[in-house]
Parts: structure tokens; sequence; C-alpha cells
């Protein structure tokens, strides 16, 4: 044990086929949870010889549950457990995992400090669909740490913290998320914004709680501005909706939305040939990210001919843009896309 009451204290052989935390890797995981606790209670997953979980008790938590299937390393457990005098404390239980966590769930347990330290060969799936669930069991304010050779896509309803790298192994502090609101996220290229995405934006702050307008930087056709520059232009035609906000997107859009803790996707849809290629991005994104929700608003019928591109070729071509861009940004739409006479086609309107 390296901190407080049993401080000092060796612990028993490591069963064979069972791989402990180093002793570094333990100072400096709870160097970064804090050195000590006052009597929080916690869940060891795979616990191995127990010695997170035994460790957290050393440093003052209140209360430990261990789960581990493997005979011999529940024979560890016990062991160190009696060699650290902190048996009074401690519970464990000799069941597959996934069993344990789902009975826990049913007996409304919760935790202030979870860690997840499965063997490598167990499979990836297998931990995602384990992490899914311990948003049931922490505690509001709790963490999960999870170590692991790399971290698993995916935190279910919990937010990525502290994330480190050991050698071959990465410690990855999972938070509760304190999430209250009904949050959505609305993605587009938005080059331009038109009034037909301002429609959609803000029939869904209409029935959301907030809605996050997420500009995509990492597009394959090249836009005329910049990421920040057209997120600028959405936030001057948005900033009247309170429940309204605007960031740049770089990357995939579920890592986006599992970032913010939103499960709902908002797209704007002009005609049912636009159904096609979105049912089939709304199915692969739930493939990736199986909480994930997509939802459609149809678009008013005066903007159901209404598209970005659209705007661009007749921008490019001197035509007037009342009625199709917001009035806001009307003066910058005409100034930059009129330098454009290469305009394309075929993006999508209120998406």
């Amino acid at each position: 044990m390296i901190a407080g009451e049993a401080g000092g204290i060796v612990l028993g052989p490591v069963p064979r086929g069972v791989r402990p935390t180093s002793d570094r890797v333990r100072e400096s995981l709870f160097g970064a949870l804090g050195q000590f606790f006052s009597g929080e209670s916690v869940l060891d997953l795979y616990a191995g010889t127990g010695a997170l979980g035994i460790e957290a008790l050393s440093r003052g938590c209140g209360r430990a549950t261990f789960v581990e299937r493997d005979r011999r390393a529940v024979f560890a457990i016990r062991e160190n457990l009696r060699r650290t005098r902190l048996e009074s404390r401690a519970e464990i239980i000799r069941e597959d995992v996934g069993r344990a966590v789902e009975r826990l769930v049913r007996e409304g347990r919760t935790y202030d400090l979870i860690f997840v330290d499965p063997p490598y060969r167990i499979a990836d799936s297998e931990v995602e669909n384990l992490l899914i669930r311990l948003d049931s069991l922490l505690a509001p304010g709790g963490r999960a740490v999870i170590e692991r050779g790399r971290m698993p896509r995916g935190e279910g309803g919990l937010e990525r913290g502290d994330a480190r790298r050991y050698g071959g192994t990465v410690v990855t502090i999972l938070e509760k998320r304190e999430i209250t609101m009904n949050l959505a996220i609305c993605p587009g290229s938005f080059d331009p914004v038109t009034a037909g995405h301002l429609d959609v934006i803000r029939r869904a702050a209409g029935i959301f709680d907030h809605v996050v307008i997420a500009v995509g930087a990492n597009l394959r056709k090249r836009p005329r501005l910049p990421a920040s520059e057209r997120a600028r232009l959405v936030q001057k035609v948005t900033s009247h909706l309170e429940n309204v906000s605007v960031e740049v997107m770089d990357g995939l859009l579920v890592e986006f939305a599992r970032e913010r803790g939103a499960r709902v996707i908002v797209k704007g849809l002009r005609a049912v040939s636009d159904f096609e290629s979105e049912f089939e991005q709304a199915q692969l994104n739930r493939t990736l990210y199986p909480e994930l929700e997509t939802v459609f608003i149809m678009s008013a019928a005066e903007h159901s001919f209404l598209s970005s591109s659209a705007v661009r070729e007749i921008a490019a071509f001197g035509g007037d843009l009342r009625g199709l861009v917001p009035d806001e940004i009307l003066d910058v739409v005409r100034e930059v896309y009129s330098k454009d006479r290469t305009a394309s086609s075929g993006e999508e309107a209120g998406s």
C-alpha cells in the first residue's frame, strides 16, 4: 500500500494470470483523484488482487465492493484485506462482472468511485456495454477510472476527463454528467447559413431545452469561408435565441455529441429525396453511438427549394438574395459568395 492507514503494508503474491496496477500508476492515479477521501463508497470491478479498492479504503473511503470471478484472485483479495485489516469495510462478490453490475443496478446501489481494470483479453464491446451501465451506478459527482490498452469507443452517459498513458496502459477518468436539460445537436456546413437553416434552428429551439449548432470544419468540399467565420455568421443570426449556442465541430459528429452529453441530432428535410441519404447517415451514427437518435424537422414550404449551394450560385451571378438568407448577413453573403464562380449543387437546406 502506498498511503493512508495501511500505507507501507506489503500485499500478498499476485496470482498467475492477474495483471495488477503498478505502484507507479496507482500513485499517479490517486494523485489525479485526490490523495485522501472521506467516507466515499468504492466499486472495484475486475478487482484482481483488489489493490485499487484497498488503496482507496486505506486513503479514507468508507466501504468497498470487490467484483471478481476468478477463485484465486478472490483468495488474494481476502488475504490482502486481512493484511491491511480492512475486512470490516469490504464486500467481495465472486461473479461475472456483467451479471454483478446488472444486479447492483437492480438493487439501486450507487458508488462515488468505480474502478474498471478488465483483462486485455476482454473484448472492447463488453467493456463498452459496461460503460453504459456505469451511469446508473455512479452517485452524483462520482467518477469512474478505466484502465485499458486503449480507451474503448463511448463512455455511455459519462463525461471524459483526465486521460494518461503509462507504457501500454491508458488510464481514463470519467465523470458523471449533471445534465438536467434536453440537449440536441444541429449539424451542418452552413456555407452559407440560409433562411431555411434558421427556420429549422428556430423550431428545434422550441422543442429542446438547448440546441448546439455544430458548424463542420472537416468538409470534403472546400468552403468559401473557414469554419470559424461560418460559425460567426450563424451566431449573428441566432443571437436572439437564448437556448442556442454555436460551436465549430472538427471530427465525427457522434464524438462531438458524446462529448457534450447529447443524445439527439436534429436534421432538416426539404423533400423525400433528402430522406434516403439522411436515413443511412442516421443508421450509421446509431451504430457508432447506440444512444444517439436523429429527429427530422420538415422544412417550411417556402424553403423547400432552398439550399446553400443554390444561394452560392445565385450570389456568384449577382442575383437577388433577399429572403434566401437572413437579413443580418445579407451584405456579407453578397460580398463573399459573389466572388465564387464554381458553385456546387446538391447541398441540403435546413440540415
